[in-house]
């Protein structure tokens, strides 16, 4: 997407200073904070017919293509708030804003047939970053970057995106079921769903040798893949995973069985003027997708990164770049999880950038947590299920309308 010749969009759409709420000021959101709406009569109506027809008597052993029935795959946009037609929101504070951008939605339904599993699986979604493009400009002083050094040193082709709990499911509470093994599974219909959003926050200066330049540009590009997914566990994997108590997924001994696949990539850019009064300072938002989430037709191998350790808010380091090479090159933010020792993670941050100096790359005390990296990022054997695709409307959404993309109901 070429900027300098888009006209702006939403340009007028910040909010001014009358406009601002109390529960504005920068809440703290993670991935379990979705939004909060609960399915309608329709689906609390199938879940009931469902776990009415309860089994009884010798049930099959559970295998995903015989008794998992595919209803649809939903995947869309929608405004910051539901119910309004702006696609991006600005909160412009004294000291800081924060923006917050439109919402990726994704609801997979589907339902169980009477079955027993004989090994410990998780059916959920899984999402994974494929490429980022995150700077904050202030004048000629420089800019600030957000990085994940995997993909930044091509380590790995993807991080993965779950909440740090449960790789590699994006959430523990509406993205993933875990069925156990000898433990009946009842007919049902369900809807795994997640939304995504960003909605970071920043100063209006940033100080580079003394000297304090204003934020005057914001650029946000990222590329996600997102999988409808069942794995079965390996007889080793230990009930408390690698940190939780809940499964993980290992390489060497679980097998992964891919459903369905998806993509949607995000791209904003944001012009400000620090000169204007608070409420005024952000002069244009050129936030129109060009393309609009997806259901993919085929789907190509996973790497190995895309299901591991580390995820993308563990991994990310911040980092401003100088315009005057003469300036130290500061890292602002240590990552938390790494996949090279930090020596190795330094020099492949800072080699070749044309800085001599260097500031806040001393080795942290604690180290950050150090999982296993894999060269070459080597692919997951595919493995694909067709299931029995049986249509079905899913419940309506209270936001769906306000901007909307790909819908597959397999009819």
């Amino acid at each position: 997407m070429k900027f300098d010749d888009q006209l702006p969009h939403n340009e007028t759409q910040h909010l001014s200073e009358a406009e601002w709420e109390p529960y504005e000021a920068c809440p703290r959101i993670d991935k379990d904070v979705l939004d909060n709406q609960q399915l309608d009569d329709d689906v609390r109506k199938l879940q009931q017919e469902g776990n009415s027809n309860d089994a009884s008597g010798l049930l099959d052993t559970f295998q995903p293509e015989v008794h998992i029935n595919l209803h649809y795959v939903r995947v869309y946009y929608c405004g910051p708030q539901p119910g309004s037609n702006k696609t991006t929101r600005v909160s412009e504070r004294p000291q800081l804003m924060q923006w917050r951008g439109e919402h990726f939605k994704c609801r997979v339904g589907f339902s169980f047939e009477a079955s027993m599993p004989k090994s410990n699986w998780t059916v959920g979604l899984a999402q994974a970053c494929d490429y980022i493009n995150l700077k904050n400009t202030f004048e000629r002083g420089g800019s600030y970057c957000w990085e994940f050094q995997p993909l930044k040193t091509g380590l790995h082709s993807m991080v993965n995106d779950s909440n740090g709990t449960q790789w590699p499911f994006y959430s523990h509470k509406s993205s993933m079921i875990d069925l156990r093994s000898g433990s009946r599974i009842r007919p049902g219909f369900h809807e795994l769903r997640f939304s995504d959003y960003f909605y970071p926050t920043m100063h209006w200066q940033a100080e580079s040798e003394g000297f304090q330049y204003h934020l005057t540009n914001v650029i946000r590009r990222q590329g996600f893949k997102v999988w409808f997914i069942v794995i079965k566990r390996g007889p080793s994997n230990p009930m408390d995973g690698y940190i939780t108590r809940y499964l993980q997924y290992r390489p060497s001994t679980d097998e992964p069985y891919v459903i369905k696949a998806m993509e949607w990539r995000y791209n904003i850019e944001l012009n400000f003027d620090c000169l204007q009064p608070l409420g005024s300072r952000c002069t244009a938002i050129f936030d129109k997708q060009e393309e609009q989430p997806r259901v993919l037709n085929s789907i190509d191998p996973i790497p190995t990164s895309a299901l591991v350790p580390p995820n993308c808010n563990a991994c990310q380091s911040l980092i401003f770049y100088p315009t005057n090479r003469n300036h130290p090159l500061v890292l602002k933010k240590t990552p938390e999880d790494i996949v090279v020792p930090w020596n190795e993670w330094r020099s492949s941050m800072t080699s070749g950038r044309g800085y001599d100096r260097l500031l806040g790359f001393e080795q942290p005390q604690p180290l950050p947590n150090m999982y296993k990296c894999y060269p070459g990022d080597p692919k997951i054997p595919l493995r694909l299920l067709n299931l029995k695709h049986r249509p079905r409307e899913p419940a309506p959404d209270p936001d769906f309308g306000v901007r909307t993309s790909v819908i597959n109901r397999f009819q």
